[in-house]
């Protein structure tokens, strides 16, 4: 019964609190929805050590409680002016084993979407970055069905498996599970690359290919990494000229650029630049930030 109260009492300190605080930015926001349903009681200490006077703080404390925890007891709070913990997760184990590469129903990742200027657009307005929230539905037969929600949003299924290609998840990314479903090289040729994009199965022909360009130190908001980096070079055109004028800027390229991490099941970064045309067939110019995640 105390321990209702306590939660209770909790809550309505949250609310109550929500309206004196400033809106929590998208970071905080993936943060919190990577750990919030929860049941490790680290997670949410690790939100709490990130964000010690964070929008969500109150309703952490009050999960920890629920599961029985006395974070205060287990680790002493933080200061504003200390330097804060990495997210969670963010301390991988040195090696893992082939047999368990491979993601679990529940593993999840929180990403932040943002837009790079491109030259000559200064003086446009600035696009908002987004959160992306994976969470892995099931796992059988060598594949994997995720699902995505973006900031919050409504939830959509997509469905990878082992081999190499360019498809669209929020944004169009490269084989995200593609270290998890299979062995690769140190460096070397990955060959032409399958592209499922639906603009490049009608309006656009489209073609790519990607070489491993070996190991990498990469740093993203959950921290550093040793990763294996990926460069895929990507180029189309229109599939005729009757659009007159826009047929020559319909022509174009990017290069998207991934890093993978074993120990994170996934791709932690992925780095989109456009090369080259004014229309291309899909969003060409972002970068996919890990910023949290929970993998068993």
């Amino acid at each position: 019964m105390n321990l209702l109260r306590l939660f209770l009492v909790a809550v309505l300190l949250a609310s109550a609190q929500a309206h004196a605080q400033k809106p929590a930015n998208p970071e905080e926001i993936a943060f919190w929805e990577s750990v919030r349903d929860s049941k490790n009681p680290e997670e949410l200490q690790a939100y709490l050590n990130q964000y010690p006077n964070g929008n969500f703080t109150v309703l952490a404390k009050a999960r920890l409680a629920a599961l029985g925890e006395n974070s205060t007891a287990k680790r002493a709070p933080r200061s504003q002016a200390a330097p804060a913990s990495p997210p969670a997760g963010s301390y991988a184990p040195g090696s893992v084993a082939a047999a368990t590469r491979l993601p679990q129903v529940g593993d999840s990742w929180a990403y932040k979407l943002s837009y790079p200027r491109l030259r000559g657009q200064w003086g446009q307005p600035t696009r908002a970055p987004a959160s992306h929230v994976i969470k892995v539905g099931a796992v059988a037969d060598g594949k994997i069905v995720d699902q995505l929600s973006i900031d919050g949003g409504t939830i959509a299924e997509t469905t990878h498996a082992s081999g190499s290609y360019l498809g669209p998840q929020g944004v169009s990314v490269y084989s995200p599970y593609l270290i998890s479903l299979q062995d690769l090289p140190a460096t070397g040729s990955l060959g032409e690359i399958a592209i499922l994009d639906a603009p490049c199965r009608a309006t656009y022909r489209c073609r790519a290919a990607g070489r491993i360009a070996g190991r990498e130190q990469v740093s993203v908001p959950a921290g550093q990494f040793s990763a294996t980096k990926i460069i895929v070079e990507e180029s189309w055109q229109p599939t005729s000229t009757s659009a007159g004028f826009a047929t020559a800027q319909m022509n174009g390229g990017r290069t998207i650029t991934i890093w993978y991490v074993p120990q994170i099941k996934r791709a932690v970064k992925f780095s989109s630049r456009l090369t080259v045309g004014d229309i291309p067939p899909v969003e060409s110019h972002f970068d996919l930030e890990l910023v949290g995640y929970q993998v068993k």
